[in-house]
């Protein structure tokens, strides 16, 4: 019988803790590579999931092409609309039913120029070499027709170039080519507004930051609001309330501004009220004021329900022939309705909301809050004057004298509202 010594067990137990540190060393390689394996796998399948999410994020038209689609369809109809609105009444005044669409297409051609032109300028140089020229020429426009007002109420001389059309002194220029320069003013608190907050924005939110821009917004707006233009003024405040909010300024002092600028709003119009309670008055009961404030409206309405859903087709509109009037400018859609019908109301107003949804898109893709700030407010201009003008058209806001962007005929207003685009394209391609 063989024994088994101490040092065999020995042996057999360095050989079997051998062989399993061998199978060890095995299984931790094999475990390594296994786990190598996985770990390439994983970081291959990550690569193929971030290159699908950057496939699906450039899916779709870019925001500055939605714009300028949004924005030529309404020039295109606009153009097409004006013509037809104001054929009948051109014909009056000289004879050639054409003129005043020609006038819009020369703005629309001019507006074109200055937007490609402003599409090509650095967001930088809009910021700290633009803007607060703009403002500086906004305020000076607005001070000489306020002005003229003074000098007109204690009856001294009148300034030349200073245009009083029923009653509001609001152009310069002559018969033949006159600008409005709260259009111009629009543009210039956006830009100057936005290079403000984005210059100061550790202010944000202080009394200090609110001193320049209560003075600068409330010149300007007091200025506008002596040419008898509460709704330009009050389109002027709510461009400034809604950047002050997405600037991070807080939610309680944006709400106390906001009430005090409607509490003002309300106080202008109880002390000088004159056509603006009638017009009050009108929008609540438009039946009992068929005659006056009333008209207006009523034949608004009727055009809109003679269109039905297809419309009585191009150029043929009756409220043209006299029965409503400013039928070009701030009741522009009511003829849209009657010619094209609700389907072509129904493509205006997509056609603004397109423009909407790619100006926020612009202005989220925007590397700097300056470029954000100014797509927010242009944005939020032609929107609301945009939803004030078909709401009044319809009849559920009082009468303004405010025109529909890019469609109503006014040459300062379409090309200001073309050159704010090429500014939006000039903040597409900073992003």
């Amino acid at each position: 019988m063989s024994q088994r010594t101490p040092g065999t067990r020995t042996s057999g137990t360095r050989t079997s803790g051998t062989r399993t540190s061998g199978t060890r060393t095995s299984g931790s390689r094999t475990s390594g590579s296994q786990t190598s394996s996985r770990t390439r796998s994983r970081a291959s399948s990550g690569r193929k999931l971030r290159a699908v999410e950057v496939e699906v994020v450039q899916v779709g038209p870019k925001p500055e092409h939605l714009l300028l689609g949004a924005t030529g369809l309404l020039c295109l109809l606009g153009i097409v609309m004006v013509y037809s609105a104001s054929s009948v009444a051109s014909v009056q005044a000289s004879n050639a039913n054409w003129s005043t669409g020609v006038r819009q297409l020369v703005w629309m051609v001019l507006g074109l120029a200055l937007g490609l032109v402003a599409s090509r300028i650095p967001l930088m140089f809009w910021r700290d070499r633009i803007a607060p020229v703009m403002i500086l020429v906004a305020l000076g426009l607005q001070a000489i027709l306020a002005l003229d007002i003074a000098l007109g109420a204690v009856g001294g001389p009148h300034i030349p170039f200073a245009l009083t059309k029923n009653g509001a002194t609001r152009w310069l220029g002559t018969d033949a080519f006159q600008v409005q320069p709260s259009d111009f003013a629009k543009l210039a608190l956006i830009l100057w507004l936005a290079r403000l907050l984005d210059k100061r924005s550790r202010e944000i939110g202080s009394r200090e930051l609110l001193k320049p821009i209560f003075a600068v917004t409330g010149a300007l707006s007091l200025m506008v609001l002596l040419g008898d233009d509460l709704g330009t003024t009050l389109l002027l405040g709510v461009i400034v309330i809604v950047m002050l909010f997405l600037a991070g300024a807080p939610l309680r002092q944006v709400g106390v501004i906001a009430g005090a600028a409607a509490s003002l709003a309300a106080l202008v119009i109880l002390v000088f009220g004159g056509f603006r309670v009638q017009r009050i008055a009108a929008y609540f009961n438009p039946s009992g004021h068929q005659t006056t404030g009333g008209y207006q409206l009523l034949q608004s309405q009727i055009g809109f329900a003679s269109g039905g859903l297809f419309g009585s087709g191009p150029g043929n509109s009756r409220a043209k022939w006299g029965y409503l009037p400013e039928a070009e400018t701030d009741f522009i859609l009511a003829i849209i309705g009657e010619e094209l019908g609700l389907l072509g109301s129904l493509l205006v107003l997509g056609a603004f909301v397109v423009f909407m949804f790619a100006g926020i898109r612009i202005a989220l893709g925007s590397r700097s809050k300056f470029g954000r700030l100014v797509a927010i407010g242009i944005t939020t201009w032609i929107g609301v004057q945009a939803m004030i003008n078909i709401m009044v058209t319809v009849g559920a806001l009082p009468t303004k004298g405010i025109t529909l962007p890019f469609v109503s005929y006014g040459g300062s207003s379409l090309m200001m509202c073309i050159l704010s685009v090429g500014v939006m394209v000039s903040v597409a391609r900073d992003s």
